[in-house]
């Protein structure tokens, strides 16, 4: 009888059960899925000029061009000019509404100033806005 005993416990093979394993993982899916915050955050894309990026052909057409220096002073034909004089010289340079209007702006002006200038040009007639970088 020892004999037949042996015999039965050697052919008992152990099994792990994997069910509390396979529980756990679902648990920490769900939680995850659950936790998971999907926000699409909305904005508007703008592709930025590059410092050194050339402006050859804004250069060679008739344009009004804005310059604002890394002291977020903005010149116009290398004087200065208040932020209110903007309006006027748009209105007053203007050819016909598709002449281009070019901002130029120091890589370190800050944008305010630069969004500043933009809406004073649109507020002035300009449809057609650009922009660049200096350095």
């Amino acid at each position: 009888m020892s004999r037949d005993r042996r015999i039965f416990d050697e052919e008992e093979e152990t099994e792990i059960n994997l069910s509390p394993m396979i529980d756990c993982i679902f648990i920490l899916l769900i939680f995850f899925i659950v936790t998971t915050v999907f926000v699409e955050e909305k904005g508007l894309q703008v592709a930025k000029p590059d410092a050194s990026a050339s402006s050859s052909m804004l250069e060679d057409s008739v344009n009004v061009t804005f310059e604002i220096t890394a002291q977020d002073k903005i010149l116009y034909g290398e004087k200065e000019i208040p932020l209110a004089d903007v309006v006027n010289r748009v209105k007053m340079d203007m050819a016909d509404p598709d002449t281009p209007v070019v901002i130029r702006a120091h890589e370190k002006a800050r944008h305010a100033t630069f969004v500043a200038v933009w809406d004073a040009a649109r507020r002035g007639g300009a449809q057609m806005l650009s922009f660049n970088t200096i350095n």
